[in-house]
C-alpha cells in the first residue's frame, strides 16, 4: 500500500492528481508521426523565430516560404516542399504594399489558391492565440503561419516579472497550437545592433525569448551585398547549420547557394583563381592578400590547399600562378582573340619609381603597380600609352586593384586601351 492510501478520502478530492508516468520500453513501443517539414532541413512544425536587422530581407524570406508551401513548389529555388496552406500575418504591412511584394515574387505567375493575407490580428493574449486556432481548424491542410513581427502580437502587459519570463512566455502559447495542428509558426523579429560570436545572442530580447521556442533563423547580410548566411538551428536539426543565400533583386527573393562555410570558400578561391587570370603572371601571397584584401596567413593556408587541388602552381618559390586546366579558359579567350585578328600580345609589367612618396606601405604598392612605366616584350606596342598617370587615375586604378582586377589590365580599364 502507497502512503497515498494513507490519506483520507476528502483529503485526496482537492489533491492535484499525480502525473502519468511513461516506462522506456511504452515510449518505444509508440508509433509517433514524423516530424512534418515546412523547407526540409530549414523549418520544422513547431514555432521558429527569424532574426534580422531591418531592411535586410527578413520579410522577402518569410513570403517566398509561404508562396512556395502554397504552391508546392520550390522554396529558396532549390528545396522542393510539400504544398499545403499557408497563411501571412502581415501586420506591418498594407494591401497596397503586399499587392506589389507579391506581384514582384510571382513575376507573372498565378497567386497560389493555399495562401492568406491579414494585415490585423489581435495580441495573443487578446484573442490572437484563440484566432489561430479557429483559423487552423477550419485549414486541415495548414502547413505554415508567418507573423511579421513579434512585437505585433505579445502580449503587454508586463507585471512584476522578470524580462526573461516575459519573454519566455511571449511565444509560449503557440507551441501546442504548432504541436496539434503539425504546422510551422514563423515569428519574424529584429536583431540587435551590436554583434555577437553566436549569432542567435543578437536576436532582440533576453534568451527566454529563444529559450521557450522550437527552433531558430538568423538571417545575417552586410547592407548592400547580395549575398547572406541564415543560420538554422532547432530542436528537430541534428546540428545547427549555415545556408549561403544570394538575393536576386529582379524577382525579390532568396536562392540557396548551399552550405555557408563551403559557399565562402569557393568565393574565395574564384577571387585568386580571376585575379591571377587577370595578372597573368606570378605573384606572391602578400601581393594577393592586400590586392583582395584578405588575411595574409588565412591566404597562404589557402593557397597551399589550391596548389594540392591542381588549382594553382608555383613556378618558383614564393609565387603562384595558375595550373594550365585552370587557365584553360583564359588560353582559350586569347586563340579566340588572335583568330579574330587582334593578336596574342605578350606584356610583361615591371613597376617603376613614381617622383610621388607614398604615405603607407598599400599606397607604395598600389602607385607602383598603378603607374606600370616599363613594358618589355610587347609584340604589338601600339595600343600601349607608357605616360605617366595623373592623381585621379592612379585612383581609380587603385580601386579597381582593390576589387580584384591585375595591375596591366587596370591600367588599360582607365586609360582606355587594350592590352
Amino acid at each position: 500500500m502507497s502512503h497515498r492510501d494513507d490519506i483520507p478520502e476528502h483529503l485526496l478530492r482537492g489533491m492535484t492528481p499525480a502525473p502519468t508516468t511513461m516506462s522506456a520500453t511504452e515510449l518505444m513501443g509508440l508509433e509517433l508521426p514524423p516530424t512534418r517539414w515546412a523547407i526540409p532541413g530549414v523549418l520544422p512544425e513547431g514555432v521558429t523565430i527569424l532574426g534580422g536587422k531591418p531592411k535586410m530581407g527578413k520579410s522577402w524570406f518569410a513570403l517566398g516560404a509561404c508562396i512556395a508551401v502554397a504552391s508546392g513548389g520550390a522554396a529558396l529555388g532549390k528545396i522542393r516542399v510539400e504544398q499545403g496552406d499557408a497563411l501571412y500575418l502581415a501586420l506591418e504591412d498594407n494591401n497596397r504594399r503586399l499587392q506589389k511584394r507579391l506581384s514582384k515574387v510571382l513575376a507573372g505567375r498565378a497567386a497560389p489558391e493555399g495562401l492568406d493575407f491579414c494585415t490585423e490580428w489581435p495580441q495573443l493574449d487578446k484573442g490572437g492565440l484563440e484566432a489561430l486556432g479557429a483559423y487552423a481548424q477550419e485549414r486541415p491542410q495548414l502547413r505554415l503561419i508567418v507573423i511579421d513581427t513579434l512585437k505585433k502580437i505579445r502580449p503587454r502587459d508586463s507585471g512584476s516579472r522578470s524580462v526573461y519570463d516575459l519573454d519566455y512566455e511571449a511565444l509560449e502559447p503557440l507551441l501546442p497550437l504548432a504541436a496539434e495542428f503539425g504546422a510551422a509558426i514563423l515569428v519574424v523579429h529584429h536583431l540587435r545592433k551590436m554583434e555577437a560570436g553566436d549569432p542567435f545572442d543578437m536576436i532582440s530580447g533576453s534568451t527566454g525569448l529563444t529559450g521557450g521556442i522550437d527552433g531558430g533563423l538568423v538571417l545575417k547580410r552586410d547592407r548592400g551585398k547580395q549575398d547572406a548566411t541564415l543560420h538554422v538551428d532547432g530542436r528537430d536539426l541534428e546540428q545547427p547549420a549555415e545556408l549561403a543565400l544570394r538575393w536576386d533583386a529582379n524577382i525579390a527573393s532568396w536562392s540557396l547557394m548551399g552550405d555557408a562555410e563551403e559557399f565562402r570558400m569557393s568565393e574565395e578561391r574564384r577571387q585568386v583563381v580571376d585575379l591571377l587570370r587577370r595578372f597573368g603572371e606570378p605573384l606572391g601571397p602578400k601581393d594577393i592578400a592586400q590586392m583582395l584584401g584578405r588575411n595574409y596567413g588565412a591566404l597562404r593556408v589557402m593557397l597551399s590547399e589550391m596548389v594540392k587541388d591542381g588549382l594553382v602552381t608555383t613556378p618558383y618559390r614564393g609565387k603562384y600562378i595558375l595550373t594550365n586546366n585552370t587557365n584553360n579558359t583564359n588560353n582559350t579567350n586569347n586563340a579566340n582573340n588572335a583568330n579574330n585578328g587582334q593578336g596574342g600580345t605578350n606584356v610583361s609589367v615591371v613597376s617603376g619609381a613614381t617622383n610621388n612618396q607614398p604615405n603607407n606601405q598599400h599606397d607604395e604598392h598600389c602607385i607602383d603597380k598603378a603607374n606600370l612605366l616599363d613594358v618589355s616584350n610587347v609584340s604589338n606596342v601600339s595600343n600601349v600609352s607608357k605616360r605617366r598617370l595623373t592623381t585621379a587615375e592612379v585612383e581609380r586604378v587603385k580601386a579597381l586593384i582593390a576589387d580584384g582586377w591585375g595591375a596591366s589590365a587596370a591600367r588599360a580599364q582607365v586609360l582606355g586601351e587594350e592590352l
